[in-house]
């Protein structure tokens, strides 16, 4: 895909969203692609819902400038009320960064190499369906395939189709290792993965920018994490659960009493 938009090292870089489940590598991808040590692996423990970390880096290839958010997904055991209100505060920081900085260039879903599992379809649905409903290019990178026989692209022709059979499209796909092993016994896969991204990176940076409703986009993250945390219970804004929830909205989210009130009747028009 050629690029339309002119290559100045002071155009306004490009914004990502990388999103998995917990240990499927999305800090070592961030590495990866900046070809040195940027992200650190947070533990469960640490980690919440939509928690993210924006990393600048200048593609070694292009110059261009990207903004690559290393974004905590999704993770089993469900959701409860403290996790659903930290999740929700989180939405609200990652959506106004992404409006501030111009919008959204694509979603970067890292998927360990195996089975499709229903966690992996939650943070899909979560991500392009609810988050950036589909109007955003989502690409997948499928990481752990430094074993894979003959060469890593044979992990996707095996499993297209379950991948597809689960509900799951995308642009683009990689098939990439993002370690060296013992004594760099994988460097040749790993330097060839790094040659995978930044390809990628580039090409999605050539599309525009898609634009970010911040109102819209935190309504209906609101509604699926709540779905996620209580399936079929409505209405659930009511009584403590509301005063909670306009806690956080004027509390960490630093909103004016107004404009949250105003926001919470459009999450409840959601649900």
């Amino acid at each position: 895909m050629a690029c339309s938009r002119p290559n100045h090292s002071n155009a306004q870089p490009a914004n990502f969203i990388i999103f998995g489940e917990m240990g499927v590598g999305k800090s070592s991808l961030i590495n990866l692609v900046a070809g040195k040590q940027l992200a650190v692996a947070s533990s469960g423990a640490t980690s919440c819902t939509l928690d993210s970390t924006q990393h600048k880096i200048r593609l070694s290839d292009s110059q261009r400038e990207v903004n690559l958010y290393d974004t905590a997904g999704l993770n089993e055991p469900s959701m409860n009320n403290a996790t659903y209100l930290d999740a929700v505060a989180k939405a609200h920081e990652l959506i106004l960064s992404l409006q501030e900085k111009g919008g959204i260039h694509g979603l970067i879903f890292c998927i360990r190499g195996g089975r499709i599992s229903d966690t992996v379809q939650r943070n899909y649905s979560l991500f392009y369906e609810f988050l950036c409903q589909k109007q955003v290019p989502i690409s997948l990178v499928f990481t752990g395939l430094e074993n894979e026989q003959g060469c890593m692209d044979n992990w996707w022709t095996q499993n297209k189709a379950h991948v597809e059979k689960s509900g799951i499209t995308s642009v683009a796909h990689a098939c990439i290792t993002t370690i060296k092993g013992y004594n760099n016994v994988y460097e040749p896969r790993y330097l060839e993965s790094r040659k995978k991204m930044l390809k990628m990176l580039n090409e999605l940076a050539c599309g525009a920018a898609c634009p970010v409703d911040a109102d819209g986009w935190f309504a209906r993250v609101c509604q699926k994490l709540r779905e996620f945390l209580a399936p079929g219970k409505v209405p659930w804004v009511v009584g403590k659960s509301r005063a909670k929830m306009m806690q956080v909205l004027t509390k960490r989210c630093k909103l004016q009493k107004e404009e949250a009130t105003r926001l919470l009747r459009r999450i409840e028009e959601k649900v």
